[in-house]
């Protein structure tokens, strides 16, 4: 174990990874209101505290192999959402962003599929 890093109990570790799992889905719907045009300016001030708190979060150890294993995959799904959100900033930056790009390109295939039949 590395000089420093603390270790949290079953309960405690609980607890925070609650937290943070609350944190991390009140973000998803702020980033989706804004990617989608509801709201004008990014929640950049929130976005940083929770890197900030999933930093030291990554730092922590855990009493049991159930509390590291959450631990892992929350701290696997926070990356992946990161990147996406932090990718798709840059990409509404560059004017590159389409909100719900996604969802047209399918009503296009529905279309060209209604067309064949």
């Amino acid at each position: 174990m590395a000089i420093g890093k603390s270790i949290l109990g079953s309960e405690k570790a609980s607890a925070q990874l609650q937290h943070l799992e609350v944190r991390i889905e009140v973000m998803r719907r702020k980033f989706a209101k804004y990617f989608n045009g509801f709201d004008r300016t990014p929640p950049i001030v929130e976005f940083d505290q929770i890197k900030r708190e999933f930093r030291e979060f990554a730092t922590v150890g855990f009493a049991t192999g159930q509390a590291r294993f959450k631990a892992q995959n929350l701290i696997a799904r926070w990356n992946l959402l990161k990147n996406i959100w932090e990718r798709d900033m840059q990409r509404m930056e560059e004017g590159k962003f389409r909100p719900n790009a996604h969802h047209t390109s399918h009503a296009k295939d529905a279309k060209i599929d209604d067309l064949g039949e």
